[in-house]
């Protein structure tokens, strides 16, 4: 039988409050996992960047290691000789980054760790389901390092300059430790619950945060499960002008011709949805 597993890797945070922002996110995703969508606790490697206290939820509290650049290696070689093809791997990064004009880091207790090095970490990884969504500054630069046939990628942001702390993390978070209903989840619009919608409803969220604080956007996710290293706003298609798309009142949005097409065959188990409609019967 699959396996479902996971790492969710989280590194400085920053300040008590950065702390706090980011440990209920890492427990909102752990919640979500190993309640929802059909991932063993001990199947999900936590890696926090400090030792867990008497408050800190049970996601934080099973942290495998604090996750230096070693702890992290180690965790993914585990993982790697576990690996069955058949298998499914979801891989979570948030905190901080940075760019040096040369390429993107991750803040990580001790020495940091570039795109280009963690992209190696999972070369050639092989296994059905492989799913990565780094969530930080300057994360769309792991389109590259990261790109793989049957990989999907997602990044919070942009590979260019969009160096400001990102908001899409913690309504990721949401939307798998908390999501909304069915009805508001199905962006697409196929009856379906996919990690497209997740991918598009965490960008809407996203860009509403912007958009209600009346603020200029710093962060454009983007998509990349073609494995060109590549990725596409596809959020475009399926947000209204005022959230920065092009999904006119009344119209449908189109299909994924490129990007967006495997992450459609990836199906959720939560939230619930209706029976497709059968063929002919359709709304």
């Amino acid at each position: 039988l699959a396996t479902r597993r996971a790492i969710i890797l989280c590194g400085l945070p920053g300040d008590a409050d950065h702390r706090k922002l980011f440990s209920e996110s890492v427990e909102l995703l752990y919640d979500g996992l190993t309640n929802h969508h059909g991932f063993k606790a001990e199947n999900v490697h936590v890696l926090w960047s400090d030792a867990p206290v008497e408050k800190d939820g049970p996601a934080v509290k099973s942290t495998r290691d604090i996750a230096t650049r070693e702890a992290v290696a180690k965790s993914v070689e585990e993982i790697r000789a576990a690996l069955t093809p058949t298998d499914a791997l979801w891989v979570f990064v948030l905190g901080h980054g940075h760019y040096d004009a040369r390429q993107s880091w991750l803040n990580l207790p001790g020495p940091d760790i570039s795109h280009v090095e963690f992209g190696k970490l999972f070369a050639n990884l092989v296994c059905q389901e492989q799913v990565f969504f780094i969530t930080t500054p300057c994360s769309g630069f792991y389109l590259k390092s990261l790109a793989q046939p049957g990989r999907i990628v997602i990044t919070a942001t942009e590979p260019d300059l969009e160096v400001n702390e990102t908001n899409f993390p913690h309504k990721l978070a949401k939307a798998i430790g908390s999501p909304p209903s069915y009805g508001e989840f199905d962006l697409d619009q196929d009856r379906h619950l996919t990690l497209l919608d997740l991918y598009l409803w965490t960008a809407r969220e996203t860009a509403q945060e912007y958009a209600s604080g009346e603020l200029a956007a710093t962060e454009h996710a983007q998509i990349d499960d073609s494995g060109d290293g590549r990725g596409t706003e596809l959020q475009i298609d399926y947000l209204p002008e005022a959230l920065g798309g092009r999904l006119r009142a009344g119209s449908n949005p189109p299909k994924p011709k490129g990007d967006g097409n495997l992450a459609r065959k990836v199906f959720l188990d939560w939230p619930l949805s209706p029976p497709a409609p059968l063929i002919g019967q359709e709304e």
